[in-house]
């Protein structure tokens, strides 16, 4: 193995240390994707240096050295598994658990935790760890999640307009390439919102009630959807009157701050053709917070404070389709920017943010799913990885099965460079368990819900040791007709198990039990039963 030690120093003894990168340590494998996803790095972190007087640039070289942290042990026992009749999908779904598992590390001053930003940065950033929680969850790392989750919400704080650190790293201190103070820091404003978003899914896949009780995570929520929503003005009532430009102290001098207008933007965009005044992921975020926090308003039995809560989602929704949508184009605008213009689905040559409202949960009607998804379908080969690792899981559960698979094997495959982004590794598991596979679970009913989104092409799946609750379920599926499920955890849960399709009865263990129904947001038709499993117990359930 060997070590690359990079060195950044400026020829200025007057320059303040804290605007330099510490001493940065690369690993330099002998995989040409890696020296891409290194040169990529570098050119990032130059790009935000404030350098000022004559750069100089330093590589020295160490054979045989390592890193103070370890990797994470908490994952080994009852390791996950994935089979299926796609060799090709499978290896890849084998390389993204091997990498994921890769990033996660204890024993540094930050506690357990995995990397979720960009690769040898040893740092965790809140979009990244936002999702790439459920594909942590999945893979056994719920106590790295929760502590990473809790750094964020715990370090929310006023002098920061109710801003967390974007970026946190291996030493429990904010990552020195996104801040400077608290009021000079780089911050995308949806954070807040994914964040709370995340907390209540993972309540959702695991049961742990610290998401619903914790005192920091209950203040992070409670200043999020209040203090924080009226310091931005980003409530529908204020946001399109907003000043682009709210909270930096010297708006008139961009030479003010480092990172000026990068402090509060408004969208996780982060380029496009001028400065943006507002994202569509903006407007789905905000409703993603004040859903979720109404749903676990409502687990702690305050149903005044969850309905309150709820009627704003409602208001938010409103607002998406009042001003985001347009009804000459029949589209969606996804950006809009100072000048009065709007970027629509594209933005730029390689990002498209529209996926957002899949991801925040805040679209509903299916012809405009659809309208979506195939534009992503079209376009999918062109996108950053950031956002091309979201899609294979809505591709998954919107009937686009194919695509999603062969967008996975793209994903893993050796000719993309950007590959060992963590986000990448992390959203294919993801994409796997919850998307192929249909694992839905819900902790506040003690049931886990499961439906086939096998191909036509592909046969059979199973997926053992997926973890959930206080333990763990196995899943198979043949084709889209018969399912079975083991149940490995320490008590009995309620298996919701779904069909697509119209059937009377389904077939549980060779018996027939009657049916009910429901309609997804495709407007497909589902047939499911409910069936309680005890510890240990495998039920299998087919369509007659």
């Amino acid at each position: 193995m060997i070590f690359g030690k990079f060195i950044i120093y400026q020829n200025d003894t007057t320059t303040n240390p804290d605007y330099l990168f510490p001493e940065l340590w690369l690993f330099l494998w002998p995989d040409i994707e890696v020296y891409f996803n290194t040169l990529f790095m570098i050119s990032n972190w130059l790009r935000r240096i404030p350098f000022r007087g004559e750069l100089s640039i330093g590589i020295l070289v160490i054979v045989l050295s390592s890193c103070t942290s370890k990797p994470s042990s908490d994952h080994l026992d009852e390791k996950l598994s994935f089979s299926c009749t796609d060799t090709t999908l499978t290896q890849s779904f084998e390389w993204a658990q091997s990498k994921a598992l890769s990033f996660a590390h204890e024993g540094d001053p930050v506690g357990k935790w995995y990397e979720a930003a960009l690769p040898n940065r040893e740092a965790f950033c809140m979009r990244d760890v936002a999702h790439q929680t459920t594909g942590a969850a999945i893979l056994g790392l719920r106590e790295h999640n929760l502590n990473m989750l809790k750094k964020f919400a715990a370090n929310i704080t006023e002098s920061k307009d109710y801003c967390s650190y974007w970026e946190i790293n291996r030493y429990d201190q904010p990552a020195p390439v996104d801040y400077k103070n608290d009021d000079d820091f780089w911050y995308n404003l949806p954070a807040n919102f994914d964040i709370m978003q995340a907390c209540y899914q993972q309540y959702l896949w695991t049961g742990d009630s610290t998401y619903i009780d914790d005192r920091d995570l209950q203040n992070f929520y409670q200043l999020s959807v209040g203090n924080y929503v009226s310091r931005w003005q980003l409530g529908v009532d204020d946001v399109l009157s907003r000043n682009r430009l709210i909270n930096i102290k010297h708006p008139e001098n961009p030479d003010s701050s480092f990172f000026y207008d990068k402090r509060g933007i408004p969208t996780y965009n982060e380029g496009g053709r001028a400065r943006t005044q507002l994202g569509i992921d903006m407007t789905a975020s905000l409703y993603a917070g004040y859903n979720s926090y109404a749903n676990m308003l409502k687990m702690k039995g305050d149903d005044t404070l969850s309905a309150a809560y709820d009627l704003k989602a409602k208001g938010v929704k409103s607002f998406l389709d009042s001003y985001w949508w347009d009804a000459n184009n029949q589209s969606y605008r996804s950006v809009a920017y100072d000048d009065g213009s709007f970027d629509y689905f594209k933005v730029g040559d390689n990002q498209a943010f529209l996926l957002y409202l899949l991801h925040f949960g805040i679209l509903d009607d299916h012809d405009r799913i659809t309208m979506i998804l195939n534009r992503y379908d079209a376009f999918k080969d062109s996108l950053i990885v950031e956002l091309a690792s979201y899609l294979p899981k809505y591709f998954y559960r919107c009937g686009y099965s194919e695509a999603a698979g062969e967008l996975i094997k793209k994903l893993c495959d050796t000719s993309n460079l950007r590959r060992d982004y963590p986000e990448n590794s992390f959203s294919v598991v993801d994409a796997i368990a919850t998307g192929l596979m249909g694992v839905e679970p819900d902790a506040s009913k003690n049931m886990i819900t499961t439906i086939s989104n096998l191909p036509e092409s592909m046969e059979w799946a199973n997926m053992d040791h997926v973890k959930v609750f206080s333990g763990s379920i196995s899943v198979s599926h043949e084709k889209r007709k018969r399912s079975t499920l083991t149940n490995n955890i320490n008590g009995n849960i309620i298996w919701k198990a779904c069909f697509y399709g119209d059937f009377q009865h389904l077939i549980v263990d060779d018996i027939d039990q009657p049916a009910k129904h429901v309609t997804d947001i495709m407007g497909r038709r589902i047939s499911y039963v409910l069936y309680e499993i005890e510890p240990q117990e495998t039920i299998t359930i087919n369509i007659p």
